[in-house]
């Protein structure tokens, strides 16, 4: 849980904890508009859904350390289930939105590799904090 040290701003918060999730957020989104996007075919490994899962697993670090910081004395597992929520809603919007950008399109396992990706590093970063919060 976090406590906001004296002496530290609210303005110093948000700059160290949600600006990060919301400009990786501006990120994904803005990926997401480029029409007709290829990434390289690996041989063993779809590399879109390895990008995906890295992508959103990365979203969830940050989504998961701005959620636990919203209030002083955060619990911990509303923080983790507000990250997942919010990760899984961003991404049910992410693929959604790619159906109207030119030669891009929704696709359900997409959305999968995010919610794996998401749901597994959060799982960590929440069992983690856990613990290390135990006295």
């Amino acid at each position: 849980m976090y406590t906001m040290p004296v002496g530290t701003s609210p303005g110093r918060v948000f700059v160290r904890y949600h600006a990060p999730m919301l400009f990786f957020a501006s990120a994904i989104i803005t990926v997401s508009s480029i029409p007709d996007l290829k990434g390289p075919q690996l041989q063993f490994i779809p590399f879109d859904k390895l990008a995906h899962f890295l992508e959103y697993a990365v979203f969830a670090i940050l989504a998961y350390r701005s959620f636990s910081q919203l209030v002083p004395q955060m619990n911990l597992d509303l923080a983790y289930v507000l990250c997942l929520l919010f990760v899984a809603l961003f991404a049910g919007f992410d693929e959604y939105y790619q159906r109207y950008v030119p030669g891009r399109y929704t696709d359900v396992k997409d959305f999968a590799t995010d919610l794996a990706g998401a749901v597994l590093v959060g799982t960590f970063l929440w069992l983690r904090s856990r613990r290390n919060a135990q006295p």
